[in-house]
């Protein structure tokens, strides 16, 4: 079953060939290009989910917001030549995460599945936005809008109900595990994310040490790229 299609902007994407067929099984339908025409007409004529985008491609300024006007919330990673990528702030700005080379097929497969994850929190946000708050000028039940405020106790109750009413999918006997740990994965996500890659910030966020936040992130598989203030 397919799981998404991927874009790979690189002028190394011959590199990708070997990759392809442990991708397929996995349910990734791999496009790959060197040039970015070709990048964008792709993006225009497929419903990319993520986009792997190597670090020198990046340079044409018109390669990124052309595939974020082509395809709105398509999750965009970036490809270093290594583990150290020296990422230019306007392009940290609006990627989602950076990985070095050489390219590993268990590391592609985790940061696939980690960027579709937060596309689908992304989008489930956006839904719980419209479900829960009305729109700008309304009123509910005689408040305003600042009023009509939910509490997260109201948040997590609706999405605990979804959970637990879809147990057959997680698992009998592991639905505490499963939503402990996918709590902890998306607030580590979102903490670092807003102190846009500082683990030390983070950690003093979260009332953690920084060894323990490490940690976490190796066991979660999770890591930014630092951010520029």
């Amino acid at each position: 079953m397919l799981r998404a299609k991927v874009l790979v902007v690189d002028p190394e994407a011959l590199t990708y060939e070997a990759l392809k067929p442990g991708l397929s099984k996995h349910g990734y339908e791999i496009h790959t290009t060197t040039t970015t025409p070709e990048a964008l007409s792709l993006a225009g004529a497929h419903d990319y989910k993520a986009a792997l985008v190597a670090l020198t491609s990046t340079v044409d300024e018109g390669l990124l917001t052309g595939l974020q006007a082509e395809r709105p919330g398509i999750s965009v990673i970036i490809v270093c030549s290594s583990e150290a990528c020296g990422i230019p702030a306007p392009v940290v700005d609006i990627v989602d995460n950076a990985m070095g080379k050489p390219l590993i097929l268990e590391s592609v497969l985790l940061m696939l599945d980690r960027s579709l994850e937060l596309t689908l929190l992304r989008s489930r946000l956006r839904q719980l936005r419209q479900d829960w708050y009305p729109p700008l000028g309304s009123e509910v039940d005689g408040e305003s809008p600042e009023q009509a405020v939910i509490s997260l106790d109201e948040v997590l109750t609706h999405s605990l109900r979804t959970m637990v009413s879809n147990m057959g999918v997680v698992g009998r006997g592991t639905l505490h595990r499963a939503v402990l740990s996918h709590v902890e994965k998306l607030l580590l996500t979102i903490v670092l994310n807003e102190c846009r890659g500082n683990q030390l910030r983070s950690a003093d966020i979260l009332g953690i040490n920084r060894n323990t936040l490490r940690k976490k992130l190796r066991d979660f598989g999770i890591s930014f790229p630092r951010r520029s203030a």
